[in-house]
């Protein structure tokens, strides 16, 4: 499968033919007139059993009974202002404003401080004429979710061109099945491709979950949590290790040691920090851990998710994770942690780190923290 990566002003775009392999995604009409989206799991000559997505049920197809979905390498392409000109203004749903659509999103913990300061901003700059346009077309999503993952979407840099196909596809599917996709902080989530992809990888996790376009069009990739045979041929392992090489790196399959790691916060710079308009730094973990994770929640308050490179007792191995939320349990603080090694978000208590574990995220090992990234 021919597969091209392009930068464009630091931003990747991807382009792939479309090829009727197993792990292809596909869309196909059935007998009933209902639209179905699907993932090609075997063939048999011109036959293709074909499994239905969010249904525990497969069926075989022929090549002229459905169509090969683009499963690209998500794209992720930041503006810095809305073309008024873009906006479909047809109205097809109840309207609700967009202050209302906001604070939905921040009732499910959805929105942060700093994603609320950019809101306020934002709408500061639209003149009302434009503000009643930009109602208009987020109303276009028919669930309150889908509103506002589009309103969220829009607040990390998408055009409206991005968004106005984001709501088709959106809308082609219920409240529930938006949710999975959208979010990636959901148990399952991106997973590292390469032995020195942690770094890359953590930062394709962070614009997923500022950028709910982005987590969709991530969880639109077949295997997009699976380590891959095959990275060289995979759409995450290539954009990972197009990341890791414009940053110095030199990608290697999982168990091969002779490649290059890479630090985290050029990456989380170019493509997080000028989305929250914020600089990230690194500082070594020199002063109790107690107090470090005090200042980690305080960035976690403000919206900012904090990535933390571990060490791995009795080797000289370092690996980036991820901290995206935490919660008071009554008995101490958990955090929500992202491991690219496995692919997974977990809960892990304040109190199990600071014994010097992850559990139950890699289990096998004992770890040390020892450094994190907070911001200018």
């Amino acid at each position: 499968m021919k597969k091209i990566f392009i930068f464009l002003l630091g931003i990747m775009l991807f382009v792939s033919s479309r090829e009727q392999t197993v792990g292809s995604k596909v869309s196909f009409t059935t007998v009933d007139g209902k639209p179905y989206t699907g993932t090609i799991t075997d063939i048999q000559g011109a036959n293709y059993k074909v499994k239905y997505d969010g249904f525990d049920f497969e069926a075989w197809l022929t090549n002229n009974q459905f169509n090969v979905v683009n499963t690209n390498t998500p794209t992720y392409t930041p503006v810095t202002q809305p073309q008024s000109t873009q906006w479909n203004t047809t109205n097809t749903a109840k309207v609700q404003d967009v202050y209302s659509i906001f604070n939905f999103g921040k009732r499910q913990g959805w929105a942060s401080q700093i994603q609320e300061t950019k809101f306020n901003n934002y709408l500061a700059q639209l003149s009302q004429q434009n503000k009643n346009k930009l109602i208009q077309f987020i109303n276009q999503a028919t669930t309150f979710s889908a509103k506002f993952f589009v309103l969220k979407s829009l607040l990390a840099g998408d055009n409206f061109t991005i968004l106005q196909k984001f709501i088709n596809q959106l809308n082609k599917y219920p409240e529930s099945y938006q949710l999975e996709k959208c979010l990636i902080t959901n148990h399952r989530s991106i997973i590292q491709q390469w032995e020195y992809s942690c770094s890359v990888t953590a930062v394709q996790t962070y614009l997923a979950d500022l950028c709910p376009r982005y987590a969709w069009d991530v969880k639109q990739v077949s295997n997009y949590d699976v380590a891959a045979n095959d990275p060289y041929n995979n759409p995450m392992g290539q954009q990972q290790k197009i990341l890791m090489e414009k940053y110095g790196g030199i990608a290697t399959p999982r168990g091969d040691f002779s490649g290059k790691a890479i630090a985290i916060d050029e990456a989380l710079n170019e493509f997080v920090g000028r989305i929250l308009s914020v600089k990230f730094y690194f500082k070594q973990v020199n002063e109790p851990l107690t107090i470090v994770f005090n200042k980690i929640r305080n960035m976690l308050d403000r919206g900012l998710d904090e990535p933390l490179l571990i060490g791995f007792v009795g080797s000289q191995a370092k690996h980036f994770i991820l901290v995206m939320k935490y919660r008071n349990t009554g008995s101490g603080y958990q955090y929500l942690i992202y491991d690219p090694w496995d692919g997974v978000c977990d809960y892990v208590n304040e109190s199990t780190i600071l014994q010097g574990s992850l559990a139950p995220l890699l289990t096998q090992w004992r770890i040390t923290v020892d450094y994190y990234y907070p911001t200018k």
